[in-house]
């Protein structure tokens, strides 16, 4: 891939790629200081998305990037033009959470980790949360790929480009989410685009995940329904059928 310029006009040559999803790839830096890496979208940004990540990188400060690959300098295929991507923290050593809280990943991923472990894990997720919230702004997909752990028990978040941003006085929506994450209010939409999330949407799918963890994996609104034909998750939840607890 050619080099890239970022938001200072610097020229930014990529290295070895390091990952890559549905929406774009990631890149090491081997100009930049260890721990930065370079994400560059598959397809062209658009114009409302090229000025939420402009939005995150002027936003950008330390305690953002201490628990999430934040955007830190957008990135342009020209000095001043269009933008192509972003450079964001490395996520080195840490493991999804999801290998945390399933039993057998855990036996690979993290063999000698004990309660106290995960206590200490929910507590730094919850922790993380509550930095995106004090910026103003909410996670909206709450999802089990979201959160990463380090060895130490320290998370970071990833996909921060998702996230619903405040800046300006304008508001730069998330217009995704995972139905077995979404609070019982917002399950009757098949669409989040126009949607505006609240920190306490986001509330809910943090008390999930931790239920996760407490509980290797088992989600709450996955009991043996008595009823009549079938009960898949995001409709217990709809309904409020949690039963763990009651007489």
């Amino acid at each position: 891939m050619s080099d890239l310029f970022d938001s200072q006009g610097g020229q930014i040559s990529l290295g070895k790629k390091v990952g890559s999803g549905g929406e774009g790839a990631v890149y090491e830096v081997p100009s930049l200081e260890h721990g930065i890496v370079a994400k560059v979208y598959h397809e062209h940004v658009s114009h409302e998305k090229q000025a939420k990540l402009r939005a995150m990188a002027g936003g950008c400060d330390e305690s953002l990037r201490s628990i999430a690959a934040w955007p830190l300098r957008t990135l342009h295929a020209d000095r001043g033009g269009p933008i192509r991507g972003f450079l964001m923290p490395k996520m080195a050593g840490h493991e999804p959470i999801h290998h945390l809280y399933g039993p057998s990943h855990r036996k690979q991923s993290f063999p000698e980790k004990d309660w106290t472990f995960l206590i200490n894990a929910a507590r730094n997720t919850a922790a993380a949360f509550t930095v995106i919230h004090s910026h103003g702004h909410v996670i909206g997909d709450v999802n089990p790929n979201l959160v990463f752990v380090a060895p130490n028990s320290f998370v970071k978040l990833i996909d921060c480009d998702s996230f619903q941003i405040v800046a300006g006085g304008k508001n730069f929506l998330c217009e995704v989410g995972v139905p077995h994450f979404t609070p019982p209010e917002l399950q009757k939409y098949t669409s989040f685009k126009g949607i505006r999330r609240t920190p306490n949407h986001d509330n809910f799918g943090l008390a999930l995940l931790i239920f996760h963890l407490l509980l290797m994996g088992r989600h709450p609104f996955s009991g043996v329904f008595r009823g009549k034909g079938d009960m898949p998750i995001e409709k217990a939840i709809a309904e409020l059928r949690y039963e763990i607890g009651r007489a």
